[in-house]
């Protein structure tokens, strides 16, 4: 089987935010620069004498990603607002659940990232579920072009994919 042929654009893409109680926020009017990596696991040499005879596996790498949204507030004390959900301060509805359980402190929250290409030929819907996400506001920018907030994101729990 061959990979698709169709390409994502920046017009594909939703990012959902989830927290533990299933509570979601769709990202809206964000600038299509969603991006992350995935770097593999720290490497440990192993050496007889300096000579290399040997690889392992070493830590797990903290995976990172950043995305960009026009700003148009940065609170909301009657709608579920971006940065109110990053921080947890819903002041709406109550306090949102973390994602992380035991042993985990800050507030994390599921991220997913969604390219759906499925209206054009033979494309597909593809996923990236990022999961024990700590999410902050990194910078704030005014421009004469709408003001926007860059937010990074660290992922302590892994990424699964999924293609339907």
């Amino acid at each position: 089987m061959s990979d698709s042929n169709v390409v994502a654009t920046r017009r594909d893409g939703t990012i959902t935010i989830t927290d533990g109680a299933a509570s979601s926020y769709v990202v809206s009017f964000e600038v299509g620069d969603f991006s992350f990596s995935e770097p593999n696991a720290d490497r440990v040499v192993i050496r007889d004498r300096g000579a290399i005879v040997g690889l392992r596996k070493g830590d797990d790498p903290v995976l990172s990603f950043s995305f960009s949204v026009h700003m148009r507030s940065l609170t909301d004390t009657t709608a579920d607002n971006l940065l109110d959900r990053i921080y947890n301060r819903r002041f709406n509805s109550g306090s949102l659940t973390g994602t992380g359980g035991d042993g985990f402190e800050q507030f994390l929250q599921t991220v997913e990232f969604k390219a759906d290409t499925s209206g054009i030929g033979s494309g597909k819907v593809y996923t990236a579920t990022f999961s024990k996400c700590h999410l902050e506001l990194s910078s704030m920018s005014e421009s004469a072009d709408g003001d926007s907030l860059e937010i990074s994101g660290e992922c302590y729990g892994g990424v699964v994919y999924a293609q339907t």
